[in-house]
């Protein structure tokens, strides 16, 4: 077994000997690879669908076409590089699909749309679907994952990062950025929104309420993020404790495409 660290398109690439080459292979498989990255990208408004037509075949009656369409728009507070995503296709036959294309960058705080048309070798009967991203091989934190699957993975990186540390002061570890108000869409406007919360001895937020905002819509807007952060925790005496912080979020209105 070989480990993904990019892609090209629709094919892998691999490290051998310092260098990123492709592979031409349909053997791809999700594998334990240790620890999240802890960045976290923000998956909006996304579709996953898929399509069969039937065409003209030169030996048989015909055959059919499928295909799957991928759109959304994807946004972090993070430099990423070699990043590509993967879908796993579960269908009502009991088929299940790997499907991996490529994303390639994403700048911090600048929202990027993805589209992608993967071929499909399987049924198209319906079901579901999970989708994953990676970044240099290594999973990232995305808003499609399971909540329970994330709470758990950032416990665990949490408690590893203080179980040594004597005396700490809050600091930040992983979260979204706020989405821009799509009812200040027209208005085409820059603000900012300060948030007070709670974080208690796991890094997790509590009691998050709007200090000071340019909109109301920004203030709600930085609320649904920050209910999202994970904090490493004040440690005092080799021990986590609850403390209570504010955190600005800057809005920037977003251009016309």
């Amino acid at each position: 077994m070989t480990v993904v660290v990019a892609a090209r398109g629709v094919l892998p690439l691999v490290l051998h000997d310092g260098k990123l080459e492709s592979v031409h292979t349909s053997r791809l498989a999700l594998g334990e690879g240790g620890e999240y990255l802890p960045m976290f990208v923000a998956v909006r408004n996304i579709q996953v669908n898929t399509y069969s037509e039937m065409v003209v075949g030169s030996m048989a009656g015909g055959e059919i076409n499928r295909e799957i369409h991928l759109r959304c728009e994807l946004e972090t507070a993070y430099l990423l590089d070699h990043v590509f995503a993967v879908i796993v296709v579960h269908n009502r036959g009991g088929e299940s699909g790997l499907f991996l294309f490529e994303v390639s960058r994403l700048e911090p705080r600048v929202p990027t749309p993805l589209h992608v048309l993967v071929p499909m070798n399987m049924g198209n009967e319906g079901g579901h679907y999970d989708f994953y991203l990676f970044s240099g091989g290594r999973e990232l934190f995305q808003s499609q994952m399971p909540s329970g699957l994330m709470d758990t993975a950032l416990d665990r990186m949490v408690q590893d990062r203080i179980k040594d540390v004597k005396d700490s002061p809050v600091k930040p570890f992983v979260g979204p950025t706020p989405e821009y108000p799509k009812a200040l869409y027209r208005k085409g406007i820059d603000g900012r929104a300060v948030i007070s919360f709670v974080i208690d001895a796991r890094g997790a937020i509590g009691d998050p309420a709007v200090v000071s905002t340019s909109q109301p819509e920004f203030g709600q807007a930085a609320l649904v993020a920050i209910r999202q952060w994970r904090f490493l925790p004040r440690v005092k005496d080799g021990r986590p404790v609850e403390s209570r912080a504010q955190m600005p979020f800057d809005f920037t209105a977003p251009k016309e495409k």
